[in-house]
């Protein structure tokens, strides 16, 4: 498990475009500490990972466990592109969605 955590710390650091020495004084930390949590031989503290989920927006269960946001980053960025007619229409078709989640229930629950 520590090594997934590792492995996962030193992607978003990839994925924020930094080398080791800008993302370890984002966290706070030595470049030399950087180094061995991305080789396995260390991990963040509790304190650390609340940080860099804080700093980031990435979750805590994303960093420790590898779960994934049913809501990705590209959805979010388009939702916040959506003008009011268009959203107005989102919002029809996601409560038609949420009936039709409600109804089938309802007869799965009376067979």
């Amino acid at each position: 498990m520590k090594k997934e955590i590792c492995k996962r710390i030193k992607e978003i650091r990839n994925s924020l475009n930094m080398n080791k020495n800008e993302f370890a004084n984002y966290l706070q930390i030595t470049p030399q500490y950087l180094g061995t949590i991305e080789n396995g031989e260390n991990c963040l503290s509790v304190e650390k990972i609340i940080l860099l989920s804080e700093k980031t927006n990435i979750s805590t269960d994303y960093i420790l466990l590898g779960k994934k946001n049913v809501l990705d980053e590209n959805l979010i960025k388009k939702v916040a592109q959506i003008d009011g007619k268009q959203l107005d229409s989102c919002i029809t078709i996601i409560k038609n969605v949420i009936n039709m989640i409600d109804t089938q229930q309802e007869i799965t629950q009376n067979m």
